[in-house]
């Protein structure tokens, strides 16, 4: 299977948890549904191009989890009143318009965020061919973000390669791993973490979730599966 790596990294990020409140958490890397969201801006489809065009989009995703930190944002509830369409010379000046009403809102920002993401798509290989060079030749319909529209980053062009199934038993992965489709085997000085993340969206903006583990910092981690791929030096599971 062609597979296509590419660098995704920013100075800030912010991937929205579906559980946030008033505070808005962030996901330390981000749910398949946010990478089939940046493919979707490169290549210039609508919004719900995630739950039709790009349901069969195989994605992984590694790297180490950033630093994060607290951001407050000011966000507009109400719109601001229309303007008139003519001002007479003796009303400039003279009235002032009422002051905006906004609120205040914490949000969690993940600091200099840097991921590896893996992208297949068997289905469909004129699109791959075409989100392929792309990203190689840097040219996208709307600009890439990190989560959120004014958090712009950089999609680096790394490698097409070919992916190939491992067979089922002991395999030392690397990124995100489904916990549905592996059993998790102890080592010490590794710190992994239990994650559940969007894997899935309708188009009536439905999320279903999935258990994934992570290695903190990005260290490869044992673990027992029958759903495991290498591609080069990448070895690891499709989310």
């Amino acid at each position: 299977m062609d597979t296509l790596s590419f660098e995704w990294s920013a100075k800030y990020g912010h991937f929205l948890r579906a559980e946030a409140t008033v505070n808005a958490l962030s996901y330390p890397l981000p749910p398949r549904t946010v990478v089939l969201g940046l493919l979707g801006a490169i290549l210039g489809l609508e919004k719900d191009a995630l739950a039709v065009d790009l349901a069969e989009v195989r994605v992984a995703v590694g790297g180490p989890m950033p630093r994060r930190f607290w951001h407050r944002v000011k966000l507009r509830k109400d719109p601001p009143a229309a303007l008139s369409l003519e001002v007479k010379r003796s009303q400039r000046g003279a009235e002032h318009p009422a002051p905006e009403k906004a609120t205040l809102l914490n949000q969690e920002w993940l600091l200099a965020p840097r991921y590896r993401v893996h992208v297949a798509w068997p289905e469909q290989p004129a699109r791959f061919e075409e989100l392929a060079a792309r990203i190689r030749d840097r040219r996208w319909h709307f600009t890439p973000c990190m989560g959120l529209s004014e958090l712009l980053c950089d999609v680096d062009f790394v490698a097409r390669q070919s992916a190939v199934p491992l067979p089922p038993g002991r395999h030392l992965v690397q990124g995100i791993c489904p916990a549905d489709e592996t059993r998790l085997l102890a080592e010490e000085g590794l710190g992994v973490h239990l994650l559940r993340m969007p894997r899935h969206v309708s188009t009536e903006r439905v999320f279903q979730h999935a258990p994934y583990y992570v290695e903190h910092r990005g260290q490869p981690f044992p673990v027992e599966t029958q759903a495991a791929w290498q591609a080069g030096d990448w070895t690891g599971l499709f989310l």
